[in-house]
């Protein structure tokens, strides 16, 4: 989606709204968690405290994604968020068997993002002119870059779901799947296909944050530890 490069006027109007979306308030916030993480086709992600911690993340990340590119650079197109947060989360649905239609949410908050900067806009200038082609240029930035990021985060989820229907992932779910039915399969075999001695004591943990920008890196570690 393309649009006329907006007016100076209007440049720096977009600036400042998008200065004020980057300390969006903590109502605001929860509007947007609750809504991406409501109804029935969202159930199983909101009721998974790491798909929902995500969710939440990832909310953050696009939000602050939007509004920055427009500090730096007012009504230019933004390009789709391929961060950390949205690809994780991605890979994460993949691996709890949820597909490509849980990116609905992506347009629920895309419906509740558009009626906040709306307010915002309508602080910046009483002109109807103005407010018109204000509204106008960030409503279709709005949502190509939600439009660019759902397409980015779907071919994640594809090639997610590549990877563990072949190769070394098939292998070692098919090894661990033969293990829990009781199959036949001798502790070697399956060490060797797991890459990992069966012979100890296991000690499983599902680990999350909940905390907006957390270095996930730490959970990571956490998990290692």
């Amino acid at each position: 989606m393309s649009w006329p490069p907006p007016s100076p006027r209007i440049r720096e109007l977009i600036r400042r709204g998008a200065e004020i979306a980057l300390t969006p308030s903590p109502d605001w916030l929860a509007e947007l968690d609750a809504a991406t993480l409501s109804g029935a086709a969202r159930g199983q992600i909101a009721a998974d405290p790491v798909l929902a911690a995500g969710t939440r993340l990832t909310n953050r990340s696009n939000l602050l994604f939007w509004a920055a590119s427009n500090v730096r650079a007012p009504g230019e197109p933004v390009p789709a968020n391929d961060t950390q947060e949205p690809l994780a989360v991605a890979r994460d649905m993949i691996r709890r068997g949820l597909d490509e239609s849980a990116l609905d949410a992506y347009r629920v908050g895309e419906s509740v993002a558009v009626r906040m900067w709306t307010q915002i806009a309508c602080t910046l200038t009483s002109d109807p002119e103005e407010l018109r082609e204000l509204l106008d240029v960030s409503l279709r930035s709005i949502a190509a870059f939600v439009d660019d990021t759902v397409r980015t985060v779907s071919a994640r989820m594809s090639a997610e779901r590549d990877e563990l229907t072949r190769g070394t992932h098939a292998e070692r779910r098919e090894t661990v799947t033969l293990l829990l039915e009781g199959a036949p399969i001798t502790q070697q075999r399956a060490e060797s296909r797991l890459g990992y001695r069966l012979q100890p004591t296991h000690t499983a943990a599902i680990v999350w944050t909940d905390v907006p920008d957390a270095d996930l890196s730490q959970l990571d570690r956490a998990a290692d530890a």
